[in-house]
């Protein structure tokens, strides 16, 4: 049973509605070095400087989360964000092209989801990756310092009823509090919804189903280790989230590709041998740029993912089907079958060599495959993208696929609303 609640935001106020494509930011997990610079230059009071706290957060104590703390706190004074005067959801739409050109838009809303405390509840919020101690232990101390989350987590909700997105519909014929274009072409609309008889109908909406985290692990745990590190301290029992129905097909799960930069020397210098040796293998022509390689993955379906070194074309590698049951469920994901049966089984990397950084991560092929021709990667496999209905099983199953398995898209964006304690 997933239970909500309204909440008094922290926001941008109306005078800086018409800037927010310059004071809001992506989830601070997909942020780059270069990316945080550009985003510090667009606005003296991007929310970037709350989430990636750099030289300019760090206070006299040299930490950059009291440094942030601190710059939350100035920005209340000034005005440069205020506090909405009563308890409020906060519907929340995305409108973007995907790949294929196709318009679409995904529609939710914003809220305190509590977290679990009783036996059995935990079934209501259901994980679906596993997380890694230091973005964890990172994210724990910020909001620790700010006594705030500023950035939601993301959930999927099978809105059972119909009722979430039918409230939600309605009420957005209205004309939002702001809408805005980030630089990747998305529009993001925010209402807000304070009228009690409504957010009533959400929270009823809701009550029955559970949730699935789609995006926001670290900080969902992060919120965890906060409630009990501050046992006393009701505010600590909740999260920001977002919450999308499953029955909103209006997102997409791209696949996020691995780049190997450690493993067994001499193996790795010979990736495609060793993978003719032991895989099927096509070769495909050479020059065959990602979008090319990415066509081609996608028709030869799962269990294949693609493998591009610099010496020599990419290939597509298949595994072969397991005979009769699979000892593992989990090996229906290419995820857990390229950990399983080519970073550990070929090159010897544990799940904490991995965590170490033997392996990168990116969303984006053609940087994947620049990575690769730069020598900063010793190869790249690309991967299709994982079906939503079997990570929901996984999910339901309580198992847990490797970090960085999926990629929502679009993503939530940070500086929309916050909530303190």
């Amino acid at each position: 049973m997933a239970s909500i609640v309204p909440f008094p935001a922290l926001r941008y106020p109306a005078h800086l509605s018409q800037e927010m494509s310059l004071l809001t930011a992506p989830p601070y997990d997909v942020i780059t070095q270069a990316d945080r610079k550009r985003l510090e230059g667009l606005h003296p009071r991007n929310v970037v400087r709350l989430i990636l706290p750099g030289e300019a957060g760090r206070a006299e104590d040299g930490s950059f989360y009291t440094g942030a703390a601190a710059l939350l706190s100035r920005w209340q004074e000034e005005g440069t964000l205020a506090r909405d005067p009563s308890a409020a959801f906060y519907p929340y739409r995305q409108t973007f092209r995907g790949p294929d050109g196709e318009l679409s838009s995904r529609l939710g809303f914003l809220g305190a989801l509590a977290l679990p405390g009783k036996a059995g509840t935990e079934k209501a919020i259901l994980p679906h990756e596993k997380t890694l101690e230091g973005p964890r232990q990172d994210r724990t101390r910020l909001i620790l310092a700010c006594r705030a989350n500023l950035s939601p987590i993301f959930l999927l909700h099978p809105d059972s009823t119909g009722r979430t997105g039918e409230t939600l519909e309605e009420f957005t014929q209205k004309a939002p509090l702001s809408k805005f274009d980030d630089p990747a072409g998305v529009t993001h609309e925010l209402w807000k919804m304070d009228e009690p008889e409504l957010t009533r109908r959400l929270q009823e909406s809701l009550r029955t189903d559970w949730t699935l985290i789609a995006d926001g692990h670290h900080r969902y745990e992060s919120a965890l280790a906060v409630r009990e590190a501050l046992p006393g301290e009701p505010g600590s029992g909740y999260v920001l989230a977002f919450f999308c129905s499953l029955q909103d097909r209006g997102f997409r799960i791209f696949p996020i590709h691995r780049l190997l930069r450690g493993g067994d020397e001499l193996l790795t210098r010979n990736i495609a041998t060793v993978m003719r040796e032991r895989h099927r293998v096509e070769s495909l022509p050479e020059g065959s740029g990602p979008d090319e390689i990415l066509r081609r993955l996608h028709e030869a379906g799962e269990r294949t993912f693609a493998l591009v070194t610099r010496e020599e074309p990419a290939l597509l590698v298949s595994l072969e089907s397991s005979a009769g049951r699979r000892e593992d469920p989990l090996e229906e994901f290419d995820t857990v079958l390229l950990q399983k049966t080519i970073f550990s089984q070929v090159f010897g990397l544990s799940e904490r060599d991995i965590a170490s950084g033997a392996v990168g991560y990116t969303s984006d092929a053609t940087e994947a495959l620049r990575q690769v021709r730069a020598a900063e990667a010793k190869a790249a496999f690309l991967l299709n993208p994982l079906n939503v209905e079997a990570v929901v099983r996984a999910a339901q199953a309580g198992l847990r696929l490797p970090q960085k398995s999926t990629y929502f898209y679009p993503k939530v964006y940070t500086g929309l609303v916050i909530r303190t304690f």
